[in-house]
């Protein structure tokens, strides 16, 4: 059994559901002090064993990414009532894939990576909220959004997942199944483990 496309057909019907964490996932991330922090992303894509999130590199996890000690993928579906903890090594994307996709962000969402560029880092403090809207309000002037292009800090990372650990609660008597699947050798293993 290949857990990714078992990834993929729950995300489907995530999607179907109107499941709010269809197109989401939980990066979990160790920075190079081994300090633990969490966020919410977009997950752009799923293709063979590889899960694709653009990131902005002025953003602080893009540090802990290339920097850190450990992460980890978390994807949870409620409506299905389903967990896979991914875990794996990170490649960059390539920076034309990038571009390409970035064109399909939301518009609000493009205007931020310019401020990225323009206000400063992101997660980086300002004096008020009026502060970044006001230079969004700029920026909608100055550029038109269909013709802006990817900022140089936009970069893409795909997790290449060697493990996945999958624990599904569907089950009246409250035994979850819990299963690990291993990836060796172009195939994937698996073994059942106690919830």
């Amino acid at each position: 059994m290949n857990p990714v496309q078992n990834i993929q057909s729950d995300r489907q019907q995530a999607r179907q559901l109107g499941d709010s964490n269809a197109d989401v996932c939980f990066l979990a991330l160790a920075d190079a002090d081994g300090k633990a922090s969490v966020r919410t992303l977009v997950l752009r894509d799923i293709n063979d064993n590889r899960f694709t999130l653009f990131i902005n590199k002025t953003s602080p996890k893009w540090k802990a990414l290339t920097d850190g000690t450990g992460h980890e993928l978390l994807i949870w579906y409620p409506s299905m009532q389903r967990q896979y903890r991914i875990s794996g090594s990170l490649q960059e994307v390539d920076g034309e894939i990038v571009g390409s996709n970035w064109q399909r962000r939301p518009t609000g969402s493009k205007y931020l990576d310019y401020v990225y560029e323009e206000l400063g880092n992101q997660s980086s403090i300002i004096d008020s909220r009026k502060v970044l809207t006001d230079k969004i309000n700029q920026l909608k002037q100055d550029q038109d959004a269909e013709n802006m292009q990817s900022p140089p800090m936009v970069a893409g990372i795909e997790l290449v997942a060697d493990r996945i650990d999958l624990l599904d609660l569907n089950h009246q008597d409250r035994v979850h199944d819990r299963r690990l699947y291993i990836y060796d050798g172009g195939t994937w293993s698996s073994q059942v483990l106690i919830p």
